[in-house]
């Protein structure tokens, strides 16, 4: 969960959304419905949801039935991405749990995506707010969008932050925006406030994926539930490696394994090349940039004179940054 500061408040509403998305997971078909459970029963860390309910409360209203919908979407959307995600790369395991194509089949994988989709579809439908609808549907857009794009290449550095910014930008930051927008949009709050929702939400979801890439390098496995360099694994460019092979690479290391990317890695040749991005200043310079984010994402609450409307906001920030799972 969000952590129980930023949770204040917010307790019952958080409680009415869980209450909402395990009642809508009632489909016959077992091979929909039990994976689906699985994945919500699962938990996690619903920041999104935190975020759309803090941004409702920005209008002066009380959370409505509405806004359980919206978040109900966000964070349905998010799952479906998830699952996708997970199938797409291979991934074994999620939130220490197997993921859904490991325990059940590569094809539920694929209708259980699609059948979170459509849960957030009927959500949405709840809300009776077409700018919802809008701002859930650009994001999905960009979730799509974002998980077909490839950071194909470490060099030049320039070029590879590039790909890499506009690969997480649409993969990930491009929701936590939504998440902001429509809770400001379901909390009646002025345009001016939905636009800043908006951009602090996206700013917030570039640092939590770069914090998420740097934790797949350097995080405790017992915390995240998956062996360190997943993505090293998976031939995935992200943004510690980028920065290591532009500054901690002086023998090639790195750029060759990089050029290998898609074949067997050798186990002593994987735990070199780990050890290299670990030891390397990549994950600090990584973190240093998801910090910039986090900065700017403050700027944009500027807007919130109130400092007890602020300062959870600032909570959820916060968390992002320093999680270390």
């Amino acid at each position: 969960m969000a952590g129980a500061d930023s949770l204040t408040g917010i307790e019952e509403a958080m409680a009415r959304l869980e209450a909402y998305m395990q009642g809508l997971v009632e489909s016959p078909v077992l091979w929909l419905s039990a994976p689906a459970r699985h994945l919500l029963s699962a938990g996690g860390k619903r920041l999104r949801a935190a975020l759309v309910f803090r941004a409702a409360q920005l209008g002066g209203r009380p959370i409505a039935p509405q806004t359980v919908y919206a978040a109900a979407a966000v964070e349905l959307v998010h799952a479906a991405s998830l699952v996708h995600d997970d199938l797409i790369d291979q991934s074994p395991h999620r939130r220490g749990q197997p993921t859904i194509h490991e325990k059940w089949h590569h094809d539920a994988a694929v209708l259980v995506g699609d059948y979170l989709f459509a849960l957030a579809a009927r959500a949405i439908a709840l809300t009776g707010e077409i700018r919802v609808l809008e701002a859930i549907a650009e994001a999905a857009v960009a979730i799509c969008e974002g998980e077909i794009s490839t950071v194909d290449q470490v060099e030049p550095l320039e070029v590879a932050l590039e790909s890499y910014r506009l690969k997480i930008g649409r993969k990930t930051a491009s929701l936590f925006g939504a998440a902001g927008r429509i809770g400001a949009i379901c909390g009646g709050a002025a345009e001016e406030t939905v636009a800043a929702m908006g951009a602090f939400g996206y700013a917030l979801g570039m640092a939590f994926q770069i914090v998420d890439d740097v934790l797949d390098y350097v995080g405790d496995e017992h915390l995240l539930g998956k062996p360190a360099g997943g993505d090293l694994r998976r031939g995935l460019i992200t943004l510690p490696l980028i920065y290591a092979v532009a500054h901690d690479d002086s023998d090639g290391l790195l750029r060759r394994a990089v050029a290998r990317f898609g074949e067997p890695f050798p186990p002593e040749e994987f735990a070199a090349v780990l050890q290299r991005v670990q030891n390397s200043s990549g994950p600090r310079l990584a973190r240093e940039e998801a910090l910039r984010y986090y900065e700017q994402a403050l700027k944009h609450l500027q807007v919130v004179t109130e400092p007890e409307q602020r300062s959870p906001l600032e909570e959820i920030a916060r968390r992002v940054v320093e999680r270390t799972y």
